[in-house]
């Protein structure tokens, strides 16, 4: 069965730290064995939420509130959360 992580982050290619967060993560979905698609959500456009959450870097984001409340569903519901 194919997971779903959901990646919340205001992508700017022209980040270091953006750039390096995407390519770690492609990195450990490609060569970590399990089947897991990796979608990047805009805090100002969040869709839904995946079987895990990742609060990517670059802070303060567009939009704190529409973040906070991604961190407490995910606590709700028990999904994996890892900030960075």
């Amino acid at each position: 069965m194919r997971r779903r992580l959901t990646v919340l982050m205001d992508l700017d290619a022209g980040d270091v730290s953006h750039r390096f967060t995407v390519a770690a993560l492609d990195h450990a979905l490609v060569h970590g064995g399990h089947d897991i698609e990796m979608c990047i959500e805009r805090t100002d456009a969040i869709c839904r939420l995946g079987d895990g959450v990742l609060i990517g870097p670059g802070s303060p984001y567009r939009d704190p509130v529409a973040t906070e409340s991604v961190i407490e569903r995910a606590r709700r519901y028990g999904l994996p959360l890892v900030g960075t």
